[in-house]
């Protein structure tokens, strides 16, 4: 429960040479290889294998370490959301990526802001959820993992009803929620209404650049309907294209805060509900401790 009658807590956060110098890049990305457990690694049938790659569902995961905890343990009460959503990954539709000019924590830092949709995305994000986020918007984090589960807004949901049978759709879990799981430090998984899901994944490629990549899933019931199946052509078209489109619409955003970041004198003050950024911020700097 939330007391927004007192201050948030004071998080230490990353300085900015970890977003803009090339070297300090270079060991933090060799601190992810070598002394963090487990790293998202794909989806089953990518082509993946190995004695060192669990899976998850139908999410795979790479050892990095020989004395890791289980990945079970890895993941704690997200594994549960993972084999949740692993059945809708059985309906690939769509595959898409982006580069930024932006570190790639920055990306990550802007999917966890749950607060950025009504100045990035006001008629795209926005809008699909429950305006009285107080009351609809929960998170729950472990560790440097997190989830975002915020209630859809009515007409969204009656939306995403009509579509369900008209498009012979079917779901994973019965919930009127778009919700946003975060697997540290660069995996998150996105679905709406317990039936479209998507799985993103950030590749670093430079201290100052990256690559957003994203793969939608949207499961089909059994059905020789051909109406149906014309009907969920034209519906993938169009979430596609607004899923890109929400994605160019953080871009600009994300580059902005890069150049600015080279210009900041000290870190940031974390609201109460961007404690899931100070997670990954904590995780990253235990890594970097070991340097």
């Amino acid at each position: 429960m939330l007391t927004y009658d007192r201050g948030p807590p004071r998080r230490p956060l990353l300085s900015p040479r970890w977003f803009t110098d090339p070297t300090a890049h270079a060991v933090e990305q060799d601190a992810l290889a070598r002394h963090l457990p487990w790293r998202y690694a794909g989806l089953v049938g990518d082509g993946i294998d190995g004695d060192d790659i669990a899976a998850c569902g139908d999410f795979l995961f790479r050892r990095q370490m020989p004395d890791a905890p289980s990945l079970a343990d890895w993941l704690g009460p997200f594994t549960g959301d993972l084999l949740a959503r692993s059945p809708a990954l059985d309906s690939p539709v769509a595959r898409d990526a982006v580069e930024f000019a932006a570190n790639w924590k920055i990306l990550v830092e802007n999917t966890l802001d749950d607060f950025h949709g009504a100045s990035v995305h006001p008629q795209t994000i926005h809008p699909a959820v429950d305006a009285d986020w107080r009351q609809h918007l929960t998170t729950q984090r472990a560790g440097p993992h997190s989830r975002s589960s915020w209630k859809l807004a009515d007409d969204t949901a009656a939306w995403w009803g009509k579509l369900l049978a008209r498009g012979a759709l079917r779901r994973f879990a019965d919930q009127d929620r778009y919700e946003h799981v975060f697997i540290f430090p660069d995996l998150y998984v996105a679905s709406f209404y317990g039936t479209m899901v998507i799985v993103h994944r950030v590749v670093p490629l430079a201290v100052d650049r990256s690559r957003l990549e994203w793969r939608t899933f949207l499961p089909g019931a059994a059905s020789g309907d051909a109406k149906a199946a014309s009907f969920r052509r034209g519906l993938v078209a169009m979430l596609s294209a607004s899923a890109r489109q929400v994605i160019e619409e953080d871009r600009p955003l994300c580059e902005q805060v890069q150049v600015a970041r080279a210009a900041a004198t000290g870190p940031g003050i974390l609201g109460w509900r961007e404690q899931r950024i100070g997670d990954v911020h904590a995780a990253l700097a235990q890594l970097l401790e070991t340097e």
